[in-house]
């Protein structure tokens, strides 16, 4: 699906130079050599693109770091040379309305196009170099009557959607991701889901040594890259086997994997609970089913008494209307979103193309004094580029209060 798609669009990026050729290098009656350079650096840069994504989608090796790291690239220089010319080309179009309205030459709205499109470019650019990279820290504040006065101040630092497999210099953000962590003094973190891009073997020694280094008591959940289904070769590793090494290597990290199971969490005398929910076997991707997949709330909250606050860790932010009907879970922190790895902020107000796909896709959502907060993840999937939405660690500090409230400290 993907691969079509792209052959789509690369058909409309030909289409989009032709009309900068006829418009911006023909007209300007440049040089024989520029003309024929333009038209052979098209074509070649979309032929470059389709073959690329021939080899790796016909690769019995594209798990590998290599394949996706080198196909993520691919990504980032087709939009990076598509969507600029693009947004000229659809914005200059009116110039050709007023040239046949008054029969005069109009180039403000090329000009307009052109600005919007260096804009872009820079953007893109920017965020497949510091967007990508540089780890945003946001503060919640969460307060309930039904949080034990011995959890006031009891901090939660929570990241999801590492994407091991596809992250450049995983070693480095990686890193600096258990340093920020460290560095908020947690009194637990959570891990969202989709630690893996697709498969455990992405979690070589060197990476499980970085992650060990969090310094508190680490509670995960599967996400559905970690669930194995988008293993291509699975004679070499099946799906169950990736997920057998994905949890044992959890453990050995010192997490604790919650596979639709809940824990207590005790300070002074008071207790609270933590519980971890599996990803939906209904929204199961790219065809594969995975026997670890399935929610079970009867078992993940079986013995969980209803009169102790609950914190459920789920990746998938949907299961929060089950939650809610179900009448469990105080607050719900999830991923898999990372708001489409681009998001536009004006002020408190902010979008995504993710709201197309989403009713809550990002950030702090509150319903009936229960919480949902999504974090923004720290990895990327399909393109290494993070626009608007850097990688995300949230601190989460629970507050006992009489009346239940929730804000965002630092956005």
């Amino acid at each position: 699906m993907i691969l079509y798609a792209i052959f789509a669009i690369s058909l409309a990026a030909l289409l989009v130079d032709y009309y900068i050729y006829k418009r911006v290098i023909r007209t300007h009656r440049w040089g024989k050599w520029i003309r024929i350079g333009y038209i052979a650096y098209a074509l070649a840069v979309d032929l470059i693109i389709i073959s690329a994504l021939v080899s790796y989608r016909n690769s019995l090796d594209r798990e590998s770091p290599h394949l996706l790291h080198a196909i993520s690239w691919v990504f980032f220089i087709f939009f990076l040379n598509a969507l600029p010319k693009l947004i000229y080309a659809v914005v200059s179009l009116p110039d050709l309305l007023t040239k046949k309205i008054t029969g005069k030459p109009s180039h403000l709205f090329g000009y307009i196009g052109t600005a919007l499109g260096v804009c872009v470019f820079w953007a893109m650019l920017w965020g497949g170099t510091v967007g990508r990279s540089k780890i945003k820290v946001r503060q919640v504040e969460i307060t309930s009557p039904r949080i034990p006065v011995a959890f006031d101040g009891f901090r939660i630092a929570q990241f999801s959607d590492t994407h091991v497999g596809m992250l450049i210099r995983s070693d480095k953000i990686l890193g600096r991701m258990v340093d920020t962590i460290n560095a908020l003094k947690p009194d637990i973190a959570v891990n969202c889901g989709d630690l893996v891009n697709t498969q455990a073997g992405e979690l070589t020694p060197e990476i499980v040594s970085t992650l060990s280094g969090i310094q508190a008591p680490v509670y995960s959940v599967l996400g559905n890259h970690d669930l194995g289904i988008y293993i291509h070769d699975t004679v070499k590793i099946s799906p169950s086997e990736s997920v057998n090494q994905l949890l044992m290597l959890q453990k050995q990290m010192g997490w604790t994997p919650l596979v639709n199971e809940s824990r207590f969490l005790t300070r002074g005398a008071d207790r609270i609970t933590i519980s971890g929910i599996n990803f939906p076997a209904n929204y199961k991707l790219n065809g594969h089913a995975s026997s670890m997949s399935g929610v079970d709330l009867e078992k993940t909250f079986s013995g969980i008494p209803d009169s102790l606050y609950n914190i459920s860790i789920s990746h998938a932010p949907q299961l929060w209307d089950n939650l809610l009907a179900a009448g469990m879970s105080d607050l719900t922190l999830s991923g898999h979103i990372h708001s489409m790895q681009m998001k536009f902020r004006i002020g408190k107000w902010a979008w995504s193309p993710a709201r197309w796909m989403y009713t809550r896709w990002s950030g702090l959502y509150e319903k009936d004094g229960r919480q949902l907060y999504i974090n923004d993840g720290i990895g990327y999937v399909l393109y290494p580029m993070r626009i608007g939405t850097y990688p995300e660690v949230t601190l989460i500090v629970l507050r006992h209060g009489a009346d239940s409230q929730a804000k965002t400290i630092r956005p």
